[in-house]
């Protein structure tokens, strides 16, 4: 039999620190091994968009789809029946992404940290910035975007929404310069991080295009991490520019110095010293993860006695 869960049941299941802890385990499971990666699929045409993962130590794998302007439906699986166990409507896209930042975050950041500079102001700009608030004591957001009045009214929006001082900044440059570490997410078409901005000392995250950093951030950088290399190295837009691909392919940049979160959780790969060293971090755009808050949505769904049980045959 099939779990049928509703959005409305299990929407507001998860908080962003029980997200957090599913996805350490998570990036605990990878480092070992037992965690499938499969890159996201994207049907540009259409708008749809997949991901695929396995989490084979709960033995379970799915997938997460979805439609633009639509909502995401989830699939999971049993992998040693084939069973399907779930089909889900799913509302974690945005809260995967916040704790995957907020666990890079309490990695690489100063646990003094006081100020964060934003670059950009759009739909993931307050979910990014959320998990920071709630793992470092921020006292001030400096936020810039191209465009004045998105900035300006981005920071009245966050303002409220984080009980913190939001300030709009004239340009990234300045925003920068007075931070302590620095949230990347735009859908510009160039580069909106350059190298020549960033210093030792800083911790920069971005979620957003493979494009959003300049060569120059990751030549500088003392450690590169993402949450996936297998999705790096096969992103769906082959037409954009991947920096970090790209010179990794040239030799510029050694691709086994590219380090894993899961890695560096586990130990096997070590932080350098946060006071001298510019680290550089890019969320590699769900798969496993997703279907981690998945399965921990199933399971806490049956035992809470939810959903309905139907058959697909």
């Amino acid at each position: 039999m099939t779990l049928l869960l509703k959005r409305s049941e299990v929407s507001g299941f998860l908080d962003l620190r029980q997200a957090m802890r599913v996805l350490e385990q998570t990036f605990s499971e990878q480092s070992a091994g037992q965690v499938k990666q499969v890159a996201p699929l994207r049907f540009m045409n259409r708008g749809m968009r997949m991901v695929v993962g396995g989490l084979e130590a709960q033995d379970k794998n799915g997938l997460r789809v979805s439609v633009t302007g639509g909502k995401s439906l989830a699939l999971l699986f049993e992998i040693s029946s084939g069973n399907l166990l779930s089909l889900m409507g799913y509302s974690y896209s945005e809260l995967r992404i916040s704790a995957t930042v907020g666990l890079a975050i309490e990695w690489f950041t100063n646990p003094q940290a006081k100020t964060v500079a934003m670059i950009g102001s759009g739909r993931l700009a307050l979910p990014i910035l959320e998990p920071a608030c709630a793992v470092r004591s921020i006292e001030r957001v400096l936020v810039y975007s191209r465009t004045a009045a998105n900035r300006e009214r981005f920071a009245g929006v966050a303002s409220e929404a984080l009980n913190t001082s939001v300030v709009a900044m004239a340009s990234a440059q300045a925003a920068i310069e007075a931070a302590d570490f620095v949230l990347v997410s735009t859908n510009s078409p160039a580069a909106a991080l350059l190298g020549e901005w960033l210093r030792p000392g800083l911790a920069v995250f971005g979620i957003g295009r493979p494009n959003e950093f300049d060569d120059d951030v990751y030549l500088r950088a003392n450690l590169i991490c993402v949450t996936s290399k297998t999705h790096e190295l096969d992103y769906y837009d082959r037409k954009l520019d991947q920096p970090l691909i790209r010179l990794s392919q040239g030799g510029a940049i050694a691709w086994d110095s590219v380090a894993e979160l899961g890695d560096i959780m586990s130990g096997k790969v070590a932080v350098p010293d946060l006071s001298r060293s510019l680290i550089v971090f890019r969320d590699s755009q769900g798969g496993y993860g997703d279907l981690a808050l998945a399965a921990w949505v199933y399971e806490e769904s049956r035992r809470r006695g939810l959903g309905q049980e139907v058959s697909t045959e």
